[in-house]
């Protein structure tokens, strides 16, 4: 193949992809946001201190014309879209609110999430004060006893379902309008439940059972899109990309906030009540339980209000490049199916997109091909942060399962109020968790694999030790069992309950980034289930051991197959996606496939042999790139390595490679099509 460059001061002579410049067939659309191709292929001037131009020639000779026809369109516009932060306030209070106010605000669906979702636990033993024939399970029962023991079952249902649907429809019709679905069913199920009231006992355990599934719908779709929306919100600055992970981990953050004020709530109203004895009276109970949902449904409603009306999908217009397509991919809901046409009519004016509308339009290209290549790319992936998510699940229910047992343990016949005091403490130990994450997850040294398997080898250690030692702590070391107790609930968010939430969101393109952090979420609380149904069959040593052998599971299965994201751009992961549905994966050589972000499975299955910064650096400049280094990589010099057991490697695609140099794989006649009309 002849060289594809030539001097900067002839650009127009050169033909990369085979077309002349106007040519009509240069301007094809690729992928489904439907973009307009650039021109062909026009040499940026050469950086000081690069390689020659013949370059170009030297690692791009490799490349039939079709694939350097259809690389040369893989382009991606700049992502830096968010404004420069403002530069510190002398005032120290003030400086303290904005930087709360980054991450807190936009957590604040998590802070209702938390909040109603681990209401039902706290407010438990006061539904069987208010209702002793129905969920006290006192004689003459009054209404059916396993559908009220069945709430949790009832609300992890929903959870379940609000993770997969809410999830699937936030890469549809955008994270915006999935944080307002989301937090408006969230508001309908908290009024229902703060309202919920029926002729008898029958009719009350209904309209709870119904009013609890609707808000678990709306919790479960605030989990996969307020992690997708965090991640890619810490993408639009270069400031913000150094710091993703805490950025996303303080945002998580206000779920333990959620469930400490929660328990603050119900503590003080047992207290301005008196309700501090050993008897709570039903009227009591009843005030309690009804109140501190109308506090967390009137937060709700303020969170609808603000989503509704100031949440904006991207910044403000006259910040946004004049160019078009006029967002960056990490802005997804502003992008991702709009056509290059609808978007430069709207370029320079606020959009008038209507849900309706964006579902139309964005729908119609959401096509199961793509959702069959992505996945089989994926799915190892998938597998850890799923299997990853629910055994964290399994433990950290079963840590929870164990708090009333266990105050009854350290604190014999504790009454209520004794009780919601000692959950306090808990919850505020955990939350600690939440904050030592975020300040550990972006270091180097430590990162997102080494945390989750920290924590997961400590869950496994602490919770062993409890079960081991279960009789003796028991009978003379109450303290050490406290301490043993709590410290697991701190490991638990200095590990994998915040890992999992953070890595789903960062592992998956764009695309199908909501989704398949739904499915992981959705695992996650599978693991509940199962927890729960083990658990009451079990004695109490017994259920120890078995979330030690979840610890442990965990800590192996993040080893394997867990690839670690820290300091990697999410730009790039949409990047080598463009590749994967073009056909040309095994001519993409960016940081996607670089051994540093791969898993040991990855690193086995030889994904980064396709590693070559140097190769990659002309790439974007075919590309045009926005964000090009000031000067080439070194180049990369690779070894044979014996091949694998097994021959399917870089999939799909078909380039394959032994030693560093890939050959051209074939280009499938539908992927190229797909490719062309509705793959991105």
């Amino acid at each position: 193949m002849s060289s594809a460059a030539v001097a900067p001061s002839e650009p127009q002579v050169v033909v990369a992809n085979g077309a002349a410049d106007g040519d009509e067939d240069s301007r094809t659309t690729f992928g489904s946001w439907q973009e307009e191709a650039p021109p062909p292929f026009d040499p940026l001037p050469t950086p000081a201190g690069s390689v020659a131009e013949s370059v170009h020639s030297v690692h791009l000779s490799h490349l039939q014309p079709h694939e350097l026809r259809t690389i040369s369109r893989l382009w991606i516009t700049s992502r830096d879209l968010e404004p420069p932060p403002p530069p510190p306030h002398r005032n120290l209070a003030l400086r303290g609110l904005r930087w709360w106010a980054r991450w807190a605000v936009p957590g604040m669906g998590m802070f209702v999430e938390a909040w109603m979702i681990f209401a039902i636990g706290n407010i438990m033993p006061l539904l069987k004060i208010s209702f002793p024939h129905c969920f006290g399970g006192e004689e003459p029962t009054s209404c059916s006893q396993s559908a009220a023991s069945s709430a949790t079952y009832v609300e992890v249902c929903g959870i379940i379902l609000g993770m997969l649907v809410l999830g699937f429809c936030a890469d549809i019709i955008g994270r915006k309008w999935g944080s307002r679905l989301a937090s408006s069913v969230m508001l309908l199920g908290g009024a229902m439940l703060t309202g919920c009231a029926g002729g008898s006992d029958s009719g009350f355990l209904v309209m709870f059972l119904i009013a609890l599934f609707i808000l678990g719908a709306g919790v479960g779709g605030e989990y996969p899109v307020a992690a997708s929306s965090a991640a890619e919100r810490a993408e639009g600055s270069k400031q913000m990309r150094r710091r993703r992970g805490e950025t996303v981990l303080l945002t998580f953050s206000q779920q333990g906030w959620g469930n400490l004020s929660n328990t603050i709530v119900v503590t003080l109203l047992l207290l301005v009540q008196g309700a501090t004895g050993p008897s709570v009276s039903a009227s009591q109970a009843e005030v309690t339980w009804r109140v501190q949902f109308a506090v967390g449904t009137a937060i709700a409603l303020a969170l609808v209000a603000y989503r509704w009306t100031l949440l904006q999908a991207g910044p403000p217009p006259q910040q946004l490049p004049c160019c078009c397509p006029c967002c960056s991919d990490m802005k997804n809901w502003l992008r991702r199916w709009l056509g290059a046409n609808a978007m430069s009519r709207r370029c320079g004016r606020r959009s008038g997109m209507t849900l309706r509308s964006t579902w139309r339009r964005r729908g119609s290209n959401h096509s199961h091909h793509e959702y069959s290549i992505i996945f089989s790319f994926y799915w190892p992936r998938l597998l850890v942060t799923c299997l990853a998510w629910g055994l964290s699940g399994f433990a950290f229910y079963g840590q929870k399962l164990f708090q009333a047992q266990f105050i009854q343990v350290i604190s014999p016949g504790a009454s209520i109020y004794t009780m919601m005091q000692w959950t306090l403490l808990n919850n505020a130990v955990a939350l600690l968790g939440y904050y030592a994450a975020a300040a550990l997850i972006d270091r180097p040294w430590f990162g997102r694999v080494r945390m989750q398997a920290a924590g997961f080898f400590m869950l496994s250690v602490l919770f062993g030790l409890q079960g081991a030692l279960y009789d003796v702590l028991l009978g003379r070391a109450l303290g050490a069992f406290q301490f043993l107790y709590y410290f697991s609930a701190f490991w638990q968010n200095l590990g994998p309950n915040c890992t999992t939430w953070l890595v789903a969101s960062e592992v998956y393109p764009t695309g199908v980034r909501s989704f398949c952090s739904g499915v992981s979420a959705a695992a996650g609380k599978a693991g509940a289930l199962v927890a729960a149904a083990t658990f009451s069959s079990i004695s109490p040593r017994a259920a120890f051991y078995a979330s030690a052998g979840a610890g442990l599971l965990g800590f192996l299965l993040t080893v394997a197959f867990l690839p670690d994201t820290t300091g990697l751009d999410l730009h790039e992961i949409d990047r080598m996606n463009r590749y994967l549905m073009a056909g040309q994966l095994a001519h993409y050589h960016g940081e996607g496939c670089n051994p540093r972000f791969l898993s040991w499975w990855e690193r086995w299955r030889r994904y980064d042999e396709h590693y070559m910064p140097d190769r990659d650096y002309v790439h974007k400049q075919l590309q045009r790139h926005p964000h090009m280094p000031a000067e080439p990589p070194p180049s990369r010099q690779t070894s044979p390595r014996p091949t694998p057991r097994s021959s399917r490697r870089w999939l799909p695609g078909g380039g394959s490679s032994v030693g560093g140099s890939p050959r051209p794989g074939p280009v499938y006649p539908s992927m190229v099509s797909l490719a062309e009309g509705s793959a991105c």
